[in-house]
């Protein structure tokens, strides 16, 4: 799928689903009730991933898709975004220990993760990629059949892998640098990640890497997570919509995720 493709599949899927889903159909509390806006108080702590394009340092300026969609919901909430920087894999620990309030790391939302997290509206959806290094005889996805690949430990690729490809053989690395590390030693024949991360995880590999094989995972959005039960979710909620609606959201979007026919999608949604 090339770039313009991923691109515009993403946004008529988010649309459809943020827009017109039932969860989010009423308008959802605003960061004026302030009493329910600051329940956890004046500071919002949010768990990220150190993973360009979603929350990265550039000199002394701090960027990424998901950090500025973060920062302008707890804005937009009354709310001083505090961002706490951590492997994937350290993220639900700190949030079930509440040493954070949100996570906002490209989660994919799944059944298993929603019987103990809340899981706001979608601001994403779900593309996955699998990197091979260069010369690889893996062209596209069913070549995998028969081979090791490896995930970080955790990850919605994880499962998602064994639940889909059953004749391949799961390689578990925990961060990304691991992953690229077990396929330049021949380890693993393959690495399946989320696709907005391969550009970058290509651009600083030691090792040459192909163009990635990218496709959409279905009914798989994604969204901020919060602890069960927290009454900032309605606020989330609520300031995604707006965000969507008033365009703030395609804006963030299009600075990191770059394709000209966009807008065109928008415009034919009344957007």
């Amino acid at each position: 799928m090339n770039r313009i493709k991923f691109i515009v599949a993403c946004a008529l899927t988010l649309l459809a689903t943020i827009i017109f889903s039932g969860h989010i159909s009423e308008p959802a509390p605003r960061a004026t009730d302030k009493a329910s806006a600051t329940a956890g108080g004046d500071t919002l702590r949010i768990g990220v991933e150190s993973t360009e394009p979603v929350y990265y340092k550039s000199g002394d300026t701090t960027k990424g898709f998901d950090y500025e969609m973060a920062r302008s919901v707890a804005e937009d909430m009354g709310l001083t975004p505090e961002f706490v920087a951590m492997d994937f894999n350290e993220l639900f620990p700190a949030l079930r220990e509440g040493k954070i309030d949100m996570i906002g790391a490209q989660v994919t939302r799944t059944s298993d993760l929603e019987r103990e997290f809340d899981f706001s509206a979608p601001y994403f959806s779900t593309y996955v990629a699998f990197l091979t290094p260069a010369g690889s005889t893996i062209q596209k996805r069913r070549d995998v059949d028969g081979k090791r690949i490896v995930v970080i430990g955790g990850a919605i690729q994880e499962s998602y892998l064994r639940d889909k490809y059953h004749e391949v053989e799961i390689v578990r690395a925990p961060n990304v640098g691991a992953a690229v590390d077990a396929i330049g030693r021949g380890e693993a024949d393959a690495f399946f990640h989320g696709a907005p991360y391969a550009q970058s995880i290509i651009k600083a590999a030691p090792i040459a890497l192909e163009e990635p094989i990218v496709y959409q995972v279905e009914d798989a959005p994604i969204g901020f997570v919060v602890r069960s039960g927290d009454p900032r979710k309605e606020q989330i909620d609520g300031v995604l919509k707006d965000m969507v609606l008033s365009g703030e959201w395609l804006k963030i979007k299009t600075t990191y995720f770059k394709a000209d026919p966009l807008s065109d999608v928008f415009r034919d949604k009344g957007f």
